[in-house]
């Protein structure tokens, strides 16, 4: 792992080929899943009587739509990148912003910090915090299937007046092996930037 980690800093100089992607960009699924789940288990309901099948149906939307997927969307949906002059993300810092993109899916707007904007940044998991220095010793655990059962890991970005959670955890699930590595690389390549 060392030596693919050296490769990749070596790699990231001062020139940017491609972007760098964490997580994933959100699109209608949470919408289209939760009707159709609402849908069946409405349909199931129905056996028994009309009125049933249909409350069935609008407690099961009104839950996944309005409390599941809000709650955890930035475990689903975390996409963010880096770019030649700063990084794209979602932003989930409101319930009314995170409703904004179950509803809009792919036509949901990006947000842009520029890396002249950035006061610092750090690794933060459950219990500890990594800054750059020391992120060569981030123990990396494969997070749970089970959404409700992860646990939080962001890179924070520091701005003058707030902070910024930029989840990890979509990666820690799905590319586990290689996101130490990506970590070096990224945190590598904003403190380049970073003025």
């Amino acid at each position: 792992m060392q030596k693919a980690t050296i490769d990749l800093l070596q790699n990231t100089g001062d020139k940017m080929d491609s972007t760098i992607i964490f997580g994933q960009e959100i699109n209608h699924g949470p919408l289209i899943r939760s009707i159709l789940i609402s849908a069946l288990l409405g349909c199931g309901g129905s056996l028994i009587n009309y009125k049933t099948g249909l409350a069935i149906f609008l407690i099961i939307l009104f839950i996944a739509l309005f409390i599941y997927y809000p709650s955890y969307l930035p475990f689903l949906y975390s996409y963010w990148a880096l770019e030649a002059h700063g990084i794209t993300y979602y932003d989930m810092s409101s319930y009314r912003s995170k409703l904004k993109m179950i509803f809009l899916g792919k036509n949901s707007d990006h947000q842009f910090i520029s890396y002249s904007q950035i006061n610092g940044f750090e690794i933060q998991s459950e219990n500890d915090t990594y800054s750059l220095v020391d992120v060569s010793t981030f123990k990396n655990q494969k997070q749970p299937i089970f959404t409700w059962l992860r646990k939080p890991l962001n890179m924070v970005v520091k701005l003058k007046n707030n902070q910024i959670p930029l989840d990890l955890s979509w990666d820690q699930l799905h590319d586990h092996k290689n996101l130490p590595a990506r970590l070096m690389n990224a945190m590598s390549y904003i403190d380049s930037h970073v003025q």
